[in-house]
């Protein structure tokens, strides 16, 4: 597995929801929940609609000979380097699965197609083996302790893609994981690559050598503006619990529509749970 791969969900286990949170937080987190249970209903009134189906499986392999087919269309040419690899939806008593992976092509480097793809393909993969092992013991949990086979929530795993910024020089594209059963996490994989050099792009790279002290003022700044909203809570240090101080050297990003950088942090990372993942866009400076 790729070393950073295994940092980030080495960081990702290692955040636990702080005890010892305050009333108020207590109170936003349980909306929060709220809101999360309602959009789980939601979720389950559109599975039910397929229950006629015990369990199936979709495969569908899209094709890089296609997408670079495509891309010999004038319009759609910058559009085609990212395409949808691998597709497959699973559903039985255990979990329902939507997995849908992304692929590229046609950068005219096919060594970066090979790794890029080979790492995607392995990463996702194996969060959704650790999903899927989750969901069956957490079923076997259930029903070891009397539960009804029938009352048992399938947990939900949805892997997908968004392809944030596309253009001659780079590529970015965020994969995103969610498990869903009661409440819902996500674990998400962002990926920016430079398609003249073939590596992955860093801050650095965009912001130059002061790119800490820009995006550490920039999120510090958000977060005052965001935290204006009765509903929004950093975490800050009243509570003991220690809120953002600075950004890490292997902090994750993509780049949006715009070429901006945009900074994500991790659920509990610098908030409460209900707050989800929390993303930032850096503008250029004087903006």
């Amino acid at each position: 597995m790729h070393p950073e791969w295994e940092n980030a969900k080495q960081r990702y286990h290692s955040i636990q929801p702080p005890e010892g949170l305050s009333a108020g937080v207590e109170e936003a987190v349980r909306r929060g929940d709220q809101a999360r249970r309602r959009h789980t209903a939601f979720r389950r009134s559109l599975t039910t609609a397929l229950a006629g189906c015990a369990c199936f499986i979709l495969l569908v392999n899209a094709s890089p000979t296609f997408a670079q087919a495509v891309s010999g269309v004038p319009v759609l040419g910058p559009l085609a380097r990212v395409f949808t690899a691998r597709e497959y939806a699973l559903e039985d008593e255990e979990h329902q699965i939507k997995v849908r992976l992304p692929g590229l092509a046609d950068t005219g480097n096919e060594a970066l197609e090979e790794r890029v793809n080979h790492e995607i393909d392995t990463r996702v993969q194996a969060l959704v083996d650790e999903a899927e092992q989750w969901a069956q013991e957490g079923r076997d949990a259930y029903l070891a302790t009397g539960g009804d086979p029938a009352d048992y929530t399938p947990v939900m795993i949805d892997a997908d893609y968004v392809v944030e910024h596309q253009s001659e020089r780079y590529l970015s594209f965020v994969v995103t994981v969610t498990q869903t059963r009661a409440t819902a996490s996500q674990q998400f994989f962002p990926y920016t690559v430079d398609l003249e050099t073939g590596e992955d792009v860093t801050l650095q790279d965009l912001l130059g050598e002061d790119w800490k002290e820009t995006v550490n003022a920039s999120v510090k700044e958000q977060i005052a503006q965001r935290s204006q909203d009765p509903d929004n809570f950093y975490w800050d240090g009243s509570n003991g619990i220690e809120g953002f101080t600075s950004v890490r050297d292997d902090q994750p990003f993509y780049l949006n529509a715009d070429g901006n950088p945009v900074v994500m942090f991790e659920e509990y990372e610098i908030a409460p749970g209900y707050m989800g993942i929390q993303e930032f866009e850096i503008l250029p400076q004087g903006e």
